[in-house]
């Protein structure tokens, strides 16, 4: 009787465990669908110049590490930093390239180049920079930047 119930209790835990792992899964493609859609609302930000708007792009906690520099920690100091950056600068366009990517459906990374086109004191730069950005769900089912780190690449 115990070795039945100890075998029944083994089946039950590894169907719950299962159910989880499985749960957890999501495929590359299904990965990059949510970063390509996450990156073009990015970009759509970024080409307006709207810091609140951005900044609801990143969870309450969220880390941004701009061009290797100190973090910037939670929502409001990221809005408060592109509100300044945005008084100087204007994005024109910005390209996404996304190099790797995995997780599952709790987290998301992503690694990759992101170009843009800026103007900054009357002239015209384009500028390339490296990326790592985390995706987390949220409750609501929705993927907000919780780390954005880029630096400028070597070459």
């Amino acid at each position: 009787m115990k070795t039945i119930i100890f075998v029944l209790s083994s089946l039950t835990v590894f169907m719950v465990c299962s159910c989880s792992n499985s749960e957890l899964k999501l495929s590359k493609e299904a990965m990059k669908d949510i970063v390509d859609s996450r990156n073009a609302q990015l970009a759509d930000c970024f080409k307006s110049g709207d810091a609140e708007r951005l900044a609801l792009m990143y969870s309450d906690s969220a880390k941004l590490s701009p061009n290797g520099e100190n973090f910037v920690n939670g929502r409001n100091s990221i809005k408060a930093f592109w509100a300044e950056d945005f008084k100087t600068s204007k994005v024109i366009e910005m390209n996404t390239e996304v190099i790797t990517i995995d997780g599952n459906t709790e987290v998301i990374y992503e690694t990759g180049l992101a170009s843009s086109k800026i103007i900054y004191k009357d002239s015209l730069y384009n500028v390339t920079v490296k990326y790592i950005n985390v995706w987390r769900k949220q409750p609501n089912g929705s993927y907000l930047l919780d780390i954005d780190f880029w630096n400028k690449p070597n070459n």
